[in-house]
């Protein structure tokens, strides 16, 4: 029974009936609409069709695909990115908590992202999401931000508003600056190997703490103190690199 439509927009031949072909042979309940490789009849085919759910390559034909999403005011539809662009894409989609593929891609990989871009139920969190990497995929834009999904809410946080992640088993705490604490099911090293670029450091292995809010390290007692006096312990084996990482701080 056919309760979904999909649009596939690929300017590849090969890789657009692949993924065509995957998707009919493990999802009978969308229809895949005739696949279109430039933004201009994509366009068409989404206002007249209203695909529930559009998979796209970011490059189409001297143009990309952000150039066509941004037309709409609000999107409707789940959207799965193909890639491959830089690493610097791919922070881009995780920050926000995107589904995205990075050519080239198993079909595991394609059926992973469409069951979850289906599963989706919220449209207003899925459009913050969307907005929140335009904001990050800019060049220009110095001041990243992170999405955070738990059961209660979609938040968006600026990067340098977080103060330091605390684990807690599988889950992760965020202390944000304005008093907030947010609670994440992803363990601290998720967040370790996304944010270790940005000023953040893995003092302790229960602590990712931002150094841009760190004020005093008291080498004594191993205890790294924060701007609101907050404590956090620093562990024998990351007292040097912590001294190191801060000499280097201009």
């Amino acid at each position: 029974m056919i309760t979904h439509r999909c649009l596939i927009i690929e300017d590849d031949i090969n890789t657009a009936n692949d993924v065509k072909h995957i998707i009919a042979n493990h999802f009978e309940t969308l229809h895949i609409l005739d696949p279109v490789d430039n933004i201009i009849d994509a366009k068409s085919i989404i206002e007249k069709e209203q695909p529930d759910l559009v998979i796209s390559d970011i490059n189409l034909k001297n143009d990309t695909a952000f150039s066509l999403f941004k037309q709409f005011e609000n999107i409707s539809f789940k959207i799965i990115f193909i890639t491959s662009y830089s690493k610097y894409a791919v922070e881009a989609f995780k920050f926000s908590a995107l589904d995205f593929l990075e050519k080239p891609f198993a079909d595991d990989a394609l059926i992973s992202a469409v069951t979850s871009a289906m599963s989706i139920i919220d449209q207003d969190a899925y459009n913050t999401q969307i907005q929140t990497f335009f904001h990050n995929f800019n060049p220009n834009q110095n001041k990243k931000k992170l999405v955070l999904k738990n059961v209660e809410a979609v938040h968006i946080v600026s990067i340098d508003a977080i103060i330091y992640i605390k684990s807690d088993n599988n889950y992760s705490e965020l202390y944000i600056d304005d008093g907030r604490k947010i609670v994440i099911s992803k363990p601290l090293k998720f967040y370790d190997e996304q944010l270790r670029s940005y000023s953040f450091f893995r003092t302790h292995q229960s602590y990712l703490v931002n150094l841009d809010f760190a004020k005093t390290f008291h080498k004594k007692d191993s205890v790294l103190e924060l701007t609101d006096g907050r404590q956090l312990p620093v562990s024998n084996n990351k007292y040097s690199a912590l001294i190191h990482y801060l000499s280097q701080i201009t």
